[in-house]
């Protein structure tokens, strides 16, 4: 089975359910997801569950809304509304963005690929960022400490066997 739109509605629902071993268990071992914030792209399963460890911590609720989902097969392409509310401050990569008590509403496009086994081998998130930004009160410097932190994490990392 590699339904694109049901591996999404999959994703979405463990996403709302904070749910981190669950959005796991929708990727494919080898993953790819891309950003509109990093030049290179998250690789493999592990590096995303590092990312997603206390991700959800923060979270009091997640809703994600599908505004158009249009799909084919294997590929899909999804316009999404996403409403969070923070109980804490979210923790990322050693910095300590200010979110208790603050609510984020941002539009966002997902493409996917799936394998054929019906998981998400290819995933391309773009979002408001700037949205972001304005509704939580970050500075730029927090988001380019974060990326920076991110793009060393990952010229740490061994490179992946082919």
């Amino acid at each position: 089975m590699n339904d694109a739109r049901d591996a999404l509605d999959r994703m979405i629902e463990a996403i709302e359910a904070r749910d981190a071993e669950g959005i796991l268990d929708t990727l494919s071992g080898d993953i790819t997801i891309e950003t509109e914030m990093l030049d290179e792209p998250v690789r493999g399963k592990e590096l995303v569950r590092e990312l997603l460890a206390h991700a959800f911590d923060a979270y009091e609720s997640v809703r994600i809304e599908r505004r158009m989902t249009v799909a084919e097969g294997p590929e899909l392409a999804a316009l999404v509304r996403a409403h969070a509310r923070f109980a804490g401050d979210l923790e990322i990569l050693g910095e300590t963005l200010p979110t208790a008590g603050k609510e984020l509403d941002i539009a966002g496009a997902i493409f996917a690929r799936v394998d054929d086994r019906g998981k998400i081998a290819w995933l391309m998130r773009v979002r408001d960022t700037f949205g972001i930004v304005q509704q939580l009160g970050l500075s730029t410097d927090q988001l380019d400490r974060l990326i920076r932190k991110f793009e060393e994490q990952e010229a740490r990392r061994p490179p992946r066997a082919a």
